[in-house]
């Protein structure tokens, strides 16, 4: 108790407070969010909305058949990638039976990166990419925005236990595949706008919580819990490279 007979204010208890997550710092939040899963999924609708209308600046059609940041793709295929990976979403709940079940143990976001960064299927991503970036930025930046629309009425329907199928059917929480389009779409955001040498469009912080958190989960997974403290601060004893993570 303090003086005067007042109670100290406590926070509230952040949302995201789970074994495998990092809980939001005060300032993540612009508003009180007392619902898991509508926090996260919103998160996604607002990354994927904001690379709608990232594509849709005049950089981003001047440069469209230019290389971009991210190697082995141009500008163009760079966003239908980005397309792509936030168009899964909805691919794998309309794949996934409502009332399916997992065989063995649900991946989390950190052991569906950790499966997928070493999968053959990278070089067909960019295949893929460089051939759909031929429809142009008006139509690719249409599509997102139909995707984030579809997002919002989808996710609206689905309870917070709703199980989708990935990775050759192994199976993960609806919230946590979101997890994973967060740090795919924030990521390649980011890719985006600096292949056009403009900002980063803004975006809440909670996702970029969740995206740290997670990559930083990746590297644990990896290289265990002393190689990533000493990456990151004690430099000197690091015996192998941990970051980037992919």
């Amino acid at each position: 108790m303090l003086g005067g007979g007042l109670h100290p204010v406590r926070a509230p208890t952040p949302v995201l407070r789970r074994s495998a997550y990092a809980p939001l710092m005060p300032w993540d939040l612009d508003v009180v969010v007392t619902d898991e899963s509508q926090l996260v999924r919103g998160l996604v609708i607002e990354a994927v909305e904001a690379a709608a209308e990232l594509m849709l600046r005049d950089a981003v059609s001047a440069r469209w058949d230019q290389l971009s940041a991210l190697e082995g793709m141009t500008v163009g295929a760079l966003c239908a990638h980005l397309v792509r990976a936030a168009g899964a979403t909805l691919a794998y709940l309309d794949r996934t039976d409502r009332n399916a079940r997992p065989d063995g143990v649900l991946l989390t976001p950190i052991t569906y990166f950790h499966a997928a960064i070493d999968s053959p299927i990278h070089e067909r991503i960019k295949e893929v990419s460089n051939a759909e970036a031929t429809a142009g930025p008006v139509e690719l930046a249409a599509k997102t925005a139909q995707i984030a629309a579809s997002m919002r009425d989808r996710f609206a329907e689905e309870p917070a236990d709703r199980l989708v199928a990935a990775l050759g059917g192994l199976m993960l929480r609806l919230d946590d595949f979101c997890r994973t389009r967060l740090i795919e779409v924030l990521l390649h955001l980011d890719d985006l706008a600096t292949s056009v040498e403009l900002p980063c469009p803004a975006t809440s912080a909670a996702g970029r919580t969740i995206v740290i958190d997670v990559l930083i989960g990746i590297a644990r997974m990896r290289h265990g819990d002393w190689e990533v403290l000493h990456a990151l601060a004690r430099e000197e004893r690091r015996r192998v490279d941990v970051f980037p993570v992919f």
